[in-house]
C-alpha cells in the first residue's frame, strides 16, 4: 500500500500527512487495511492530532470487514474498559491473522509476529514471533526484516545486520539508519565506520530525517568522520525541517551551548518545544529544565515541573533526575530518592549517584552502605563527574572504606576532566596545602573558573556567585574586584538575594571599588527584608558608621546583636566595637572582649587574643 511506504519511510522519506491522505483514500473506497492504518494514525497522533474515538471507529470498520489487525488493534485500545470484549477480539484478530498467514504469507505473519512477541491476548512467544517475522520477511515485507533485526540487535549481531541488510535494501530507509549506526559502533573485527557513515549519507539523501541526525551527531562526537561542529548543524537544521524531534531536540542543545552557531537561548527554547510536540523525551527533559529554573524564559515552575515528569515517565532518566533535585530543593525527602532510583534505573547515572548521595545522608544498614558506595563508583565508571567526585569524597574520608588518598585524587582528577566544578575545586584545594604541584593547582583553579563562567553564562546564577569569589581571592587568576561585583550584580538581578548582600558588602567596604554606600543599604535592606541574617547584621554597620543612612546606635545595636546571636562572627565584632566605644550601650571592656571571644569562636581569628 503506498500509504504505508511513506508512512514508514520505504523509497522515500517519511511523510505521514500524505499517507493520511492515501489511507482515507483507501478506507471510503472500501479497503479495510487502509482503514485499519488510518486507526493507527488517529491513536497514535502520527500525521493527525490524536483523537482515540476516530481511531476506535475506524478500527471497528475494518475488524468488521475481516481484518485480523484491526481487531487487534481495537482489542488494545478498549482493553481497559471493556475486558471480556478485548478478550473476544484479540481471539477473532489472532484467528483470521493466522489463516492469513497460512495462506498467503506477508504482512499479516509480521502482524502475528507482533501479536506473539508482545503477548497480546496470547501468551508471549519470543521464538515463534521471530520465526513469523521472517517468514513476512522472506516474503518481501521489509518493515518485517527490520522489526526481525530489531528483536536480534542484542542477541545475535551477524543475524541482525543481515536482516538489516535485507530491509534497507528494500527501500526501507528507517533500518539503513539503524544498521548504519550499528557499523559505525561496532568494535573489532566487526567494525566498518566508512560503510555507517555511507548507509547514513544514503539513507539521509533519500530523505529520512533521522538518518541526517545520526550523521549530525557523528559529526559532533568525531565517531567515524571528522568533527564539524557546523556541518553538524546542517544536518540537525535539514532533519528538524522534515520534523524529526531527535534532529531539533539536538539542533536545540547546540543553541543552549553555543555550539557551531551563536548561543541562543530563546531558540533552542524553541526547537526543544518543537522537537517535545514530535515525542522526544530529552527534549521534553530539557524544555522543561528550561522553564523551571528561567532559563532563556520567563520562569514557570508549574509547566517545567509537570514536562520533567511526562520526560520521566517516557524514558528519559535525566529528567527523572533533574525531578528528583526539585523535589530535594522542595524539602521533600521522601519523593527525591524515587525519582532518582527511576532515573538509575533508566541509566542515568547522574540519577544513580545523586541516589548515593540520599543513601549517604540517610540511616544505613552496612548493606545500604554498600550499595551507596557501588552507586557512585558505577555512576562515575558511566560518566557521571559528579559521581566522581562522590567515590573521591568516599576515598579521601575513608566512608566505610579505606582511606586512599592516592585513589580520591585520581577520581577527583577525572571528575574534574568530565566538567565536574566541584570535583576541580575540592583537589585543588587539597594540594594548596603544599603537598602538591603548584602550576597543578593553578590549573585545577582555571578549569574550575572556566566551568563556572559557562554556567553563569548558561543562567546558573549561583554559580555566577562563586566565580565572583575567584575574582575576590584571586583564584587561578588576578584579583578583580570589578569582575566580581559585576558577577554579584548579574545574580542578584536575578533574584539569588545573598548575590546582593555580596555586593553591598563591596560597595560598603569601597574594596577594589569606589565606595556607594547608599547603594549598599538599598541593596543590603533588599536582602535584609528577603530574610538574609548576614545583610541584616550588616546595616549594624552602616548605622553604626553612618554610611548612606543617619547614625542610629539602637539600630546598630540590633543588628549587630542579632546577627552575633545567628552566628555571624561580623555582628559579634560589631558589638564589641560598639561596647569599647559606649555607643548605644555602656562602655564596657569586659563586655567588648566576650563579644571578640564569641567572634574568635566563630573563625575571625585576627580577634583571638
Amino acid at each position: 500500500m503506498a500509504g504505508r511506504m511513506y508512512a514508514v519511510g520505504i523509497g522515500c522519506g517519511r511523510q505521514p500527512e500524505r499517507a493520511l491522505s492515501l489511507f482515507e483514500q483507501a478506507c471510503n473506497a472500501g479497503y479495510p487495511s487502509g482503514c485499519t492504518y488510518l486507526g493507527a494514525s488517529y491513536e497514535l497522533g502520527v500525521g493527525v492530532e490524536a483523537d482515540r474515538d476516530r481511531a476506535q471507529r475506524h478500527y471497528e470498520t475494518a475488524c468488521n470487514s475481516g481484518d485480523g489487525r484491526a481487531c487487534v488493534g481495537l482489542g488494545a485500545l478498549i482493553q481497559a474498559e471493556h475486558p471480556g470484549l478485548a478478550t473476544e477480539l484479540f481471539e477473532r484478530g489472532t484467528k483470521r491473522l493466522s489463516e492469513s498467514c497460512r495462506a498467503t504469507p506477508g504482512p499479516d505473519c509480521g502482524a502475528l509476529g507482533l501479536v506473539y512477541v508482545q503477548g497480546i491476548g496470547v501468551e508471549a512467544n519470543f521464538e515463534l514471533g521471530l520465526q513469523l517475522y521472517t517468514v513476512a520477511c522472506a516474503a518481501g515485507d521489509v518493515e518485517a526484516c527490520g522489526t526481525a533485526a530489531e528483536l536480534l540487535r542484542g542477541v545475535d549481531p551477524d543475524r541482525s545486520d543481515n536482516f538489516y541488510g535485507q530491509a534497507c535494501t528494500g527501500g526501507y530507509l528507517y533500518a539503513c539508519v539503524q544498521q548504519g549506526v550499528d557499523l559505525l559502533l561496532a568494535t573489532g573485527p566487526d567494525a566498518n565506520p566508512e560503510a555507517g557513515v555511507a548507509r547514513l549519507r544514503m539513507a539521509c539523501d533519500a530523505g529520512e530525517p533521522r538518518a541526517c541526525a545520526t550523521l549530525g551527531t557523528a559529526h559532533i562526537s568525531g565517531i567515524g568522520v571528522a568533527v564539524d561542529e557546523r556541518e553538524a548543524v546542517r544536518l540537525y537544521e535539514q532533519g528538524c525541517k522534515a520534523g524529526d524531534g531527535y534532529a531539533c531536540g539536538s539542533l536545540g542543545l547546540l543553541y543552549s551551548l553555543g555550539t557551531g552557531v551563536p548561543r541562543d537561548l530563546e531558540r533552542a527554547g524553541e526547537l526543544f518545544a518543537s522537537a517535545c510536540e514530535a515525542r522526544d523525551a530529552i527534549a521534553c527533559g530539557n524544555l522543561g529544565w528550561m522553564h523551571l529554573r528561567g532559563i532563556g524564559r520567563a520562569q514557570d515552575k508549574d509547566g517545567g515541573v509537570a514536562l520533567l515528569a511526562s520526560a520521566c515517565e517516557a524514558g528519559d532518566g535525566r529528567s527523572c533526575y533533574r525531578f528528583g533535585l526539585y523535589a530535594a530543593e522542595q524539602g521533600d525527602e521522601a519523593a527525591a530518592p524515587r525519582w532518582w532510583r527511576r532515573g538509575c534505573e533508566l541509566g542515568s547515572p547522574d540519577a544513580c549517584t545523586a541516589l548515593s548521595v540520599s543513601f549517604i545522608d540517610g540511616e544505613l544498614s552496612a548493606g545500604d552502605q554498600r550499595v551507596a558506595i557501588d552507586l557512585a563508583r558505577y555512576g562515575c565508571q558511566e560518566g557521571s563527574a559528579a559521581g566522581c567526585t562522590l567515590a573521591g569524597q568516599i576515598f579521601a574520608l575513608g566512608w566505610n572504606i579505606d582511606e586512599d588518598r592516592s585513589t580520591a585524587e585520581a577520581y577527583f582528577r577525572y571528575a574534574c576532566d568530565l566538567g565536574d566544578v566541584d570535583g576541580c575545586e575540592v583537589l585543588a584545594t587539597w594540594l594548596a596545602d603544599g603537598s602538591g604541584d603548584g602550576d597543578e593547582t593553578r590549573q585545577l583553579w582555571a578549569r574550575g573558573r572556566e566551568l563556572r563562567d559557562q554556567a553563569c553564562k548558561a543562567g546558573e546564577h549561583q554559580d555566577c556567585i562563586v566565580l565572583g569569589a575567584y575574582y575576590v581571592r584571586g583564584l587561578g587568576v588576578e584579583k578583580d574586584t570589578v569582575r566580581a561585583l559585576e558577577l554579584y550584580g548579574q545574580a542578584c538581578d536575578g533574584g539569588v538575594i545573598v548575590a546582593c548582600t555580596h555586593q553591598a558588602q563591596i560597595l560598603m567596604t569601597g574594596t577594589g571599588v569606589e565606595p556607594d554606600h547608599a547603594g549598599a543599604v538599598s541593596l543590603f535592606e533588599r536582602a535584609c527584608a528577603a530574610k538574609d541574617e548576614l545583610a541584616c547584621t550588616w546595616l549594624g554597620l552602616a548605622y553604626h558608621r553612618g554610611r548612606g543612612v543617619e547614625a542610629n546606635p539602637e539600630q546598630a545595636v540590633a543588628r549587630y546583636a542579632r546577627g552575633c546571636e545567628q552566628g555571624y562572627a561580623f555582628g559579634c565584632i560589631g558589638m564589641g566595637k560598639l561596647h569599647e566605644q559606649g555607643v548605644g550601650v555602656g562602655k564596657s571592656k569586659r563586655a567588648a572582649k566576650k563579644f571578640f571571644a564569641k567572634a574568635c569562636e566563630l573563625g575571625a581569628q585576627s580577634y583571638c587574643r
